[in-house]
């Protein structure tokens, strides 16, 4: 009796493991169409209308399946989604500056210290979630 219930746990934790194993392949495969989908979608030819000279910090991803972009202009702290200007909320502390805005339903915040130039320190958060740079 005892060999049985052995041979059926354990032929039962093998078709745990194998379910396990295809549901992780079918997530890798997702993320790796995700990502290729991502790429394929941006490309530098979306950008023509930005001016040169600007010096601009840009997001490119896909929220809710659809391609987002958003643009700050670091000179004058404006913000654009979509090419878009939208109203912010610029909020200046002793050593840092947030700008908070309406993304649709969710909320945007742009946040970087202010005594650091450098463009890279400059981040985007989604309701919370940091979004991370475009690729160059």
């Amino acid at each position: 009796m005892s060999v049985l219930l052995t041979a059926c746990r354990h032929s039962r934790q093998k078709a745990i493991a194998r379910a396990l194993k295809k549901k992780a392949e079918k997530k890798k495969e997702k993320r790796a169409a995700a990502a290729a989908y991502l790429a394929a979608s941006t490309s530098q030819d979306d950008y023509d209308e930005i001016p040169e000279g600007d010096n601009l910090k840009i997001w490119t991803f896909l929220l809710n399946g659809r391609k987002t972009s958003i643009v700050l202009r670091l000179e004058t702290l404006e913000v654009a989604i979509n090419g878009v200007p939208v109203n912010t909320c610029e909020n200046f502390a002793d050593c840092y500056l947030t700008i908070d805005f309406p993304l649709g339903e969710r909320k945007g915040r742009i946040s970087t210290a202010i005594d650091d130039d450098d463009p890279s320190s400059i981040t985007l958060s989604i309701d919370g979630t940091i979004v991370p740079d475009s690729p160059e």
